[in-house]
């Protein structure tokens, strides 16, 4: 499924019942409430480099009423992909926010 555009996050704060998004490019952090995520679905995407495709991880963040598909990268975060996995999946079990893996 692909939103209209997608933003990429390059860092993230997920406490409180809020996850904030520092987007590529912009000096302001997005942030929303808990109850507004649809869901968080951990994927991976075929990405082109030069000549060739290769497989990315990514987390795939959709908030409802928007349109926006905000994507957290391997390759285009400061922090530890795999904690920055834990971290959302643990976010959403106790905010009662979907989570998916893709097997």
């Amino acid at each position: 499924m692909s939103a209209a555009n997608e933003m990429y996050v390059k860092e993230f704060n997920a406490d409180l019942g809020e996850l904030a998004l520092g987007i590529e490019g912009s000096k302001h952090w997005k942030r929303f409430n808990a109850n507004r995520i649809g869901k968080i679905k951990k994927t991976t995407a075929m990405q082109k480099k030069l000549f060739t495709e290769k497989p990315v991880e990514r987390i795939e963040i959709f908030i409802n009423g928007d349109n926006t598909l905000y994507v957290i990268q391997k390759d285009k975060l400061k922090d530890d992909f795999n904690w920055v996995n834990d971290v959302l999946k643990n976010f959403a079990e106790k905010n009662k926010v979907v989570y998916e893996e893709e097997e």
